[in-house]
């Protein structure tokens, strides 16, 4: 088997194998090292997916490049979303937006990620110059000219670049000892599929209260919605604990009259919620990208977009740097990717840092900035303009 490649990454999640495969469209050989990636090679149309995500219009633009845009919507899977709806539980905070209020068709998209993951991974198996490995990178080490992966068969792979894109608990970070700015968000994420009483209308929804988030995002059929409830550690564990049916009540206490009564379509998940940032995205012939990068807070979903910015960005330096006959393991050539994807994911942090702290606890003050606040963008259309604009990356 070919042991020599241009580009080798590890980690076959859903930004790894979308860097993959843009990377492959320039002729690039890519060794793709995951002992899980082959969990993607089906895909059940009668199932749901329990998580899914909010594409942005960057990276519905990626999956255009990448070439699986017009297989993704051939499934029907894909739903556009065109509002979004955002309110305080007992208290008068509130915000929304519909598309045509400010001339768009859509606001963005909602695809489970099992289904992003299949089409890239088909893409990736039926492309020459993309080989994966279904083995545990064990150790790697760097010369002048080139980056060497050992596998845990002991086969060698060379490389001018190796790319981190193995999760929020990289291998490949912690071995290069890279540290890491860590922060509990004391959340933990309880996710699910729920169908609700009442057809979503392609509106996302948030709620907050002062415990945690609960947002409802509309997938393909008008009934079913991804939950996604953020709230505190000790409550996540009981509401996993509870019953369906007074799990759905808890959620219908709540959310109200918006969504009517919801009944489980999928088992419940539990992620702990943490931000992470690398405080460094690259080193000598090493880059990281995605979870490995950076992690934060799903309450604007905006953490795999994220990655897939990352993705496209890393993609286009590297084939710059080839037109321009430079070589694209080499810090000096990196610094610019870095530079931009560390200062976007910083804002985003702290941004999501700040929603958090606002919303968190039902203190007076607090809550009185909050309705103060979200009230006055709601009604200053320029400024709501430009923030949909700039996380929906219109």
């Amino acid at each position: 088997m070919k042991t020599q490649f241009d580009v080798a990454i590890v980690g076959g999640g859903l930004v790894g194998l979308a860097t993959a495969c843009a990377l492959s469209r320039y002729d690039l050989t890519v060794a793709i090292i995951d002992t899980k990636v082959d969990e993607w090679q089906d895909f059940n149309v009668d199932d749901i997916g329990i998580r899914a995500s909010a594409i942005n219009g960057a990276s519905q633009r990626y999956f255009s490049q990448i070439g699986i845009w017009h297989d993704l919507c051939a499934s029907n899977r894909v739903h556009s979303f065109s509002e979004i709806g955002v309110w305080e539980k007992n208290g008068l905070a509130h915000l929304s937006a519909h598309a045509k209020d400010y001339g768009y068709e859509n606001l963005g998209y909602i695809i489970e990620n099992n289904l992003i993951a299949y089409h890239l991974y088909q893409l990736a198996l039926a492309t020459d110059n993309i080989t994966i490995f279904n083995q545990v990178a064990i150790d790697n080490n760097y010369t002048d000219d080139y980056a060497f992966l050992t596998l845990a068969d002991n086969t060698t792979l060379q490389a001018k670049l190796i790319i981190g894109a193995d999760g929020a608990h990289s291998w490949l970070r912690r071995h290069e000892k890279i540290s890491v700015f860590e922060r509990n968000y004391l959340h933990h994420a309880v996710i699910t599929t729920v169908e609700t009483q009442y057809p979503h209308q392609a509106c996302a929804r948030q709620i907050f209260y002062p415990n945690g988030i609960v947002a409802f995002l509309p997938l393909w059929q008008a009934n079913k919605s991804c939950l996604v409830w953020s709230t505190k550690p000790a409550q996540a564990e009981i509401l996993t604990s509870l019953t369906e049916s007074d799990f759905c009540h808890e959620l219908f206490k709540l959310t109200g009259d918006k969504v009517g009564q919801c009944q489980l379509v999928n088992p419940r998940m539990v992620f702990p919620l943490k931000a992470r940032f690398a405080k460094q995205f690259i080193k000598h012939r090493l880059a990281l990208i995605g979870d490995a990068a950076h992690t934060i807070h799903p309450l604007a979903g905006q953490g795999v977009n994220l990655g897939f910015q990352d993705s496209a960005l890393l993609v286009a330096t590297i084939k710059k740097l080839i037109d321009e006959q430079k070589d694209i393991g080499l810090v000096e050539n990196l610094k610019s990717f870095q530079f931009t994807r560390r200062k976007d994911a910083l804002v985003m942090l702290t941004a999501m840092r700040t929603i958090q702290d606002m919303f968190n606890g039902d203190n007076a003050f607090k809550k009185m900035v909050r309705t103060v606040g979200m009230n006055a963008i709601d009604n200053f259309t320029p400024i709501k303009k430009q923030l949909i604009k700039y996380a929906m990356q219109i």
